[in-house]
């Protein structure tokens, strides 16, 4: 990638260029912008305009740290899987609540067996039968089952499909 000038469109929106930036962005968001621009080739005003679109057009939605969740007492990764009253698990309104359960790092509306997926951050068991109980007395949902994750090996700060 380093050294290309050319700039060939992707998609509508994003040409080669762009996909470079989002690449940098991805492994490290701190990455220095002269640094970044002179590996891509362009110049740095350039380079912090086309940062400064893409966040304009919500390609990229805001900067994260990756915290290793572990070593902050959160030991558990837990996945609970919910049924739904029907019709309603695309309903966000419905699923208000729910979000709001400070636990819950991710929550999806699926496809399948179970209506709704979450995952979830916990200290210990007692923890984790907390969360469980809570999700679990929400009115819209009729039964959960959960998974404790033992082993991660791709996560999602290790997502990157524009290399």
């Amino acid at each position: 990638m380093a050294g290309r000038k050319k700039s060939v469109r992707v998609d509508d929106e994003l040409d080669i260029t762009d996909i470079s930036i989002l690449s940098y962005l991805r492994d490290d968001s701190k990455t220095p912008i002269k640094k970044m621009a002179k590996e891509l080739g362009v110049h740095p005003n350039t380079l912090i305009q086309r940062i400064r679109k893409m966040e304009k057009t919500g390609v990229i939605k805001k900067y994260n740290a990756s915290v290793n969740y572990s070593k902050t007492g959160l030991d558990l990764t837990i996945m609970i899987m919910m049924k739904v009253r029907r019709g309603r698990a695309g309903d966000l309104d419905q699923l208000k609540e729910l979000i709001k359960i400070k636990e819950i790092e991710s929550i999806h509306a699926t496809t399948g067996t179970w209506d709704v997926v979450a995952l979830c951050r916990v200290k210990n068991r007692k923890h984790l039968l907390d969360v469980i109980q809570r999700i679990g007395d929400h009115p819209i949902v009729v039964k959960t089952t959960s998974s404790i994750v033992l082993f991660t090996y791709k996560s999602p700060e290790d997502y990157n499909p524009f290399k």
